[in-house]
């Protein structure tokens, strides 16, 4: 693909991902295309898009990204591309913070066509997703900034957990990726990522895999039920890496000890091993750039599962049944589902759909 700049064509190659012959594998995957620009701020912001949703495509050959989560973030940023144009801001260095925020607050429409504000949810999606754009231009080398860092949101939720949302899913599995061997991190985050809570993952071993129908086995806990819980094809991956590591290199001091997937195999007291995995996946949520969100935990990892299930059935007792969770109430809270509260549909800018949260 050759992009053309004001004063000279500009290359921006993607790289292939070789297919994984075998489950023993434990490389790091490719790197996102990257290719140094010697007129960044001439790039036009058509061209940009371009090239990160090109790198984005990368994501979903890894499994980092779902095919649906591709169609709606290329959505967004399409629509912010237009939104930029029209305000003169046609090349990736015009655009500001200014332009940002206001596309982050731009109203939408309701479903009955009716102009109204941007819920809450949706401009901390926006906002997500624009981060998201701006951090992978920068591994492009089309930019050194980021219009976003400071544009600040009120909470989506005072005082309590909330689900990562699309964005930040994508980025913590990019994050927790592995690189000369299969990490207990990124074991955490799949299994948090496939519906489990820390007071779950670090009983989870090789033996709880079932990776022919593509899911694990959730031993519960002492709010939780027993289990299955899918794994999608990243979190299938990254497992069976790790189950192959740690099943072929046992540790030569405690031999006869549990094999676990997301903590070491030294004993513990039940609290001791939930503390462990908390400090994996807090690590992970760190890197990505949400250690100082109050409102960002470990738990935040598996409400998205929750939310995940919830938004694509329509139905909170299916969101219950993939956490293990025994009360709607509590799975609407953790999920930010504000079912006593009337929800606004909106469309417009972002592609439309429900954000109750």
């Amino acid at each position: 693909m050759v992009v053309h700049v004001r004063t000279a064509p500009v290359e921006v190659t993607s790289c292939q991902t070789p297919p994984i012959h075998s489950s023993c594998r434990c490389t790091r995957p490719a790197a996102l295309p990257y290719r140094r620009l010697l007129v960044a701020g001439e790039v036009p912001l058509a061209a940009a898009v371009t090239a990160v949703l090109a790198a984005w495509q990368v994501l979903v050959g890894r499994g980092e990204m779902s095919e649906q989560t591709l169609s709606r973030f290329g959505q967004l940023l399409r629509r912010f591309e237009a939104f930029a144009a029209v305000r003169g801001a046609p090349l990736l260095a015009d655009v500001d913070a200014a332009i940002a925020a206001q596309f982050i607050d731009a109203h939408g429409r309701t479903r009955h066509r009716h102009v109204a504000p941007a819920s809450l949810s949706t401009r901390h999606l926006r906002r997500s997703v624009l981060r998201m754009y701006f951090a992978t231009a920068r591994r492009l080398a089309l930019t050194d900034t980021d219009p976003t860092r400071d544009i600040d949101l009120p909470a989506r939720l005072c005082g309590a957990t909330r689900p990562l949302d699309e964005a930040e899913a994508v980025e913590l599995r990019r994050a927790a990726q592995f690189t000369e061997r299969p990490t207990r991190h990124a074991a955490a985050a799949a299994l948090a990522l496939a519906g489990g809570f820390s007071g779950e993952i670090g009983h989870i071993g090789p033996r709880d895999l079932d990776l022919t129908s593509a899911r694990v086995w959730m031993h519960s806990s002492t709010k939780t039920q027993p289990r299955w819980c899918p794994l999608d094809a990243w979190a299938a991956q990254v497992l069976t890496a790790r189950a192959h590591h740690i099943l072929t290199t046992p540790p030569p001091d405690e031999p006869s000890h549990p094999l676990r997937l997301a903590v070491s195999s030294r004993n513990g007291t039940d609290e001791q091993i939930q503390a462990r995995v908390c400090v994996a996946l807090r690590d992970v949520l760190k890197r990505i750039g949400l250690g100082a969100d109050p409102a960002v935990r470990p738990a935040s990892i598996t409400a998205y599962a929750g939310w995940e299930t919830f938004n694509a059935t329509g139905r909170i007792e299916a969101a219950a049944r993939h956490l293990g969770m025994t009360s709607l109430d509590s799975t609407a809270a953790l999920i930010g589902y504000q079912w006593r509260a009337e929800t606004t549909h909106t469309t417009g800018l972002d592609g439309g759909g429900p954000y109750a949260r």
